[in-house]
């Protein structure tokens, strides 16, 4: 013998409201960090391209500049905490609500991994330059720098960053190969 159940018109309204609130605020993607120091070196100039973020306003790019004389480090044998100085300035792609220059402030994290093609994550702080200093606030941001050794002919250098605001909205991202300079990643053994 089957019960019916009955679900009053308030539980159905509980429901489609959550369902509703659920779908209309959600969350932006948030990258995990590892948090791992070890000796790494990291420096140079590069420019990327992505065509398909290329339109009549914008050109597509952007480029990342990691200071050599003072460059991305982290020993865990010294202060074990990651040090150095990156911009992501030119920065002209279409659905990136900034466009300019975006200055790392303080880094949280560089962790360098590979041996043939080293790739080192960053994370940390940063601050808007240009036209929406003003308005934005709480400036976070998530690198990727896969350094594949590219002579002549061969897969180039990918650089990829995410750019996120202190509400959770993603004010600036891209992903892409290395179209002109070289970033330089030190190998790891591990």
């Amino acid at each position: 013998m089957k019960k019916k159940i009955k679900i009053g018109g308030t539980a159905i309204f509980l429901v489609l409201l959550l369902a509703v609130f659920t779908f209309t605020h959600a969350q932006q993607p948030q990258i995990p960090t590892l948090q791992v120091c070890n000796p790494t070196k990291v420096y140079g100039k590069a420019m990327v391209r992505i065509i398909k973020r290329r339109d009549a306003t914008h050109t597509g790019e952007f480029t990342v500049f990691i200071n050599p004389k003072r460059p991305l480090i982290c020993d865990p044998h010294g202060t074990g905490y990651p040090d150095g100085e990156i911009v992501i300035h030119n920065i002209s792609m279409t659905d990136s609500i900034v466009q300019g220059t975006i200055k790392v402030i303080t880094i949280e994290q560089v962790t360098t991994t590979g041996k043939h093609t080293p790739t080192v994550y960053v994370n940390g702080r940063c601050i808007v330059r240009g036209k929406m200093a003003k308005k934005i606030r709480g400036c976070r941001f998530w690198m990727m720098i896969a350094d594949n050794k590219r002579e002549r002919k061969g897969t180039p250098d990918v650089i990829s960053f995410l750019v996120f605001d202190g509400h959770g909205h993603r004010i600036a991202y891209g992903t892409g190969p290395v179209i002109k300079g070289d970033i330089t990643v030190a190998p790891t053994s591990y």
